[in-house]
């Protein structure tokens, strides 16, 4: 009896010795190293940032669309877009890309970054939002921002007004300036724009505010004394080393420039220089046309009017026109969301306006400086002259090419320089396009809204004018 309680005893005791072990390391034992307890409120951060920037920078629809439109470049084959005949689909793509996948995501990561207390991260998200949504506002004129993505709560969100939209925008912006200034940090390995620097996301959120208020400078809108502010506060892009662009890597799709698909499928050929673009620079002796086209075989540059239903017949085939430059359909070519080259030529045109105080011709020129280091050009190795606001938005329009949107969105602005239309245009289209179409999208699920804004604003045809391009 006496030896069998003793071995109890000893089994009790190594039983007890055994669970309070296992107690001891039970909570690491029993982590998930694939369903982590802490998410990283950042996380999405990467994600949005590459859609947001490939979808502005896809070669059908800054490539075929607002490049060409502009004339920076030209089709001299497959040239429906060139003659205003966009492609549908990718349009309506673009709608649902920053809808759905920069919007929507920036909001959830917005919402997550507030529930850990990480206002910084919430600043970019409002920042990222901000883009998109003016860029929505730009494409298309009035669009859904106070409703917009809401879920089943509300699936057929009203549009609000070009001038709503653009209150809203500034708002946002406004609100992730103050936000960049709280508590919190930026994972560095989740940006791919900044990697973690929130000084240089404040400059962002500053310039793209400052860009949005020279956008509306002529409407109601318009505030002279928040130019000033944002001039005054030294927080706008205005040097090189703060330009907000995504680096891609040299092989790795989808890590490569969006253009570099166009070399991967041997398609360079389909793509050329515009000639109102090679024209102007040659007249001007710039240095950047030998880094933005690559030159014939004897040597020099030609572009390729808009249009024409046949460019081979009308002496435009392959071949016979310059091609974009190597460097800007490299694999690791980086794609621009705002430069200091835009923000220091806007700071020209604001302060010949009045607008701000400072020298025109100093910002037009830091301007210029900029652009070139941009093509790895020195500074002062170009030195237009300075003749006011024609040449201001001269150089916006040269300095901007293969930056998205940027370039259409500035011509439309200053309608500087005079563009001829295509030569073959798609019939009722007779001059350059200053908008995109609603996505067919909308017209089948959300018709009643859709029509509201097309009544407001006017036809959904490309040629319908912005707000902000009244004048």
């Amino acid at each position: 009896m006496k030896k069998y309680n003793k071995i109890s005893l000893l089994l009790s005791l190594f039983l007890v010795l055994g669970l309070t072990s296992c107690d001891k390391d039970f909570d690491e034992i029993n982590k998930d190293p694939n369903n982590p307890t802490q998410i990283n409120v950042d996380l999405e951060l990467g994600y949005i940032q590459r859609t947001l920037v490939n979808t502005l920078n896809d070669y059908f629809l800054a490539g075929e669309a607002s490049d060409a439109w502009v004339q920076h470049l030209s089709k001299p084959v497959y040239n429906d877009a060139d003659r205003y005949f966009p492609r549908i689909g990718v349009i309506d793509r673009t709608w649902v890309n920053l809808y759905a996948s920069v919007i929507n995501e920036a909001q959830d990561m917005y919402d997550l970054a507030g529930e850990a207390d990480n206002q910084v991260v919430q600043g970019v998200s409002l920042t990222l939002q901000a883009i998109a949504f003016q860029t929505l506002a730009d494409f298309y004129g009035d669009i859904p921002v106070s409703e917009a993505n809401q879920g089943g709560a509300n699936p057929f969100p009203a549009y609000d007004t070009q001038a709503s939209a653009y209150t809203q925008i500034l708002g946002m912006l406004t609100n992730a300036n103050t936000l960049l200034s709280g508590n919190g940090s930026i994972s560095a390995s989740q940006d791919l724009i900044y990697g973690g620097n929130v000084a240089k996301w404040k400059k962002l959120a500053a310039s793209v505010k400052f860009r949005a208020m020279m956008r509306i400078s002529d409407t109601p809108q318009f505030d002279a004394s928040v130019l000033q502010t944002l001039a005054n506060s030294g927080n706008l892009i205005t040097n090189q080393a703060d330009d907000a662009f995504i680096s891609y890597q040299t092989e790795n799709s989808p890590n490569t420039n969006p253009f570099y698909n166009i070399v991967l499928t041997g398609r360079q050929g389909e793509w050329c220089m515009g000639e109102a673009l090679v024209d102007f620079m040659v007249a001007e002796g710039d240095p950047r046309l030998a880094v933005y086209a690559n030159p014939l075989d004897d040597g020099t540059y030609r572009g390729k009017p808009a249009g024409y239903i046949n460019p081979g017949q009308a002496g435009f085939a392959p071949g016979t026109v310059s091609e974009v430059g190597d460097a800007y359909l490299a694999a690791d070519a980086p794609q621009y969301i705002l430069s200091a080259a835009q923000i220091n030529l806007l700071l020209a045109e604001a302060a010949f306006e009045g607008y701000i105080g400072g020298s025109p011709a100093a910002y037009f020129q830091a301007g210029v400086d900029a652009s070139l280091a941009i093509n790895g050009l020195p500074a002062g190795s170009y030195t237009p002259a300075y003749l006011g606001y024609q040449s201001i938005a001269e150089q916006l329009w040269v300095s901007t090419f293969m930056q998205g949107s940027e370039a259409w969105n500035e011509w439309r602005r200053t309608d500087i320089p005079v563009l001829t239309p295509a030569v073959d245009p798609q019939p009722g289209v007779n001059s350059v396009p200053t908008r995109y179409t609603y996505p067919t999208s909308e017209q089948s699920l959300n018709s009643a809204n859709l029509n509201a804004a097309i009544a407001n604003q006017g036809a959904d045809a490309l040629t319908t004018k912005l707000d902000w391009d009244r004048n």
